[in-house]
């Protein structure tokens, strides 16, 4: 079994529970595979109704909006990867982090492989419970390695 986003995650001392981190396996899990239905679990499963997630590129909110999130995140894309490297909490309950990570992608033109880097704050209500979702998700990422890689590829 391939590790998942948080295998190797280091958190904060404050303590994040264990359905939040499961939750964000699951979550990022979804990301990283191209399935037809991802953005229908994102929706279902990761988000509030009235969730945001934001990507470098696009703002979706609510149900309808996040459900349609991914039909084409997989355009360019041929494979997809991230995890979490260290995680902060501003809050004791652990429901507003702020996460370091790494993310790799391969490009579907020339099997181009581009790793990066990603900052993403993620708010969660429900914490502690097995109801956790994502309130808010924003992530940002350096966009260079990508469009010199776009470019190269012309």
């Amino acid at each position: 079994m391939p590790d998942l986003a948080t295998t190797h995650t280091e958190w904060p001392s404050i303590g994040v529970a264990p359905s939040t981190k499961a939750l964000l396996d699951d979550f990022f899990e979804i990301l990283d595979e191209n399935t037809a239905d991802a953005g229908q679990k994102l929706a279902d499963r990761i988000f509030t109704p009235d969730g945001t997630f934001i990507t470098s590129s696009s703002k979706f909110t609510g149900v309808d909006e996040i459900t349609s999130s991914r039909e084409r995140a997989w355009d360019v894309v041929k494979e997809r990867m991230h995890k979490l490297v260290k995680v902060y909490t501003s809050t004791d309950d652990g429901s507003d982090l702020l996460a370091i990570g790494d993310a790799s992608i391969v490009l579907h033109k020339n099997n181009i492989r581009i790793d990066g880097n990603l900052i993403a704050r993620i708010v969660f209500k429900d914490v502690g419970t097995d109801n956790v979702r994502i309130k808010y998700f924003q992530v940002w990422g350096d966009s260079g390695p990508m469009m010199k890689a776009l470019q190269d590829a012309a």
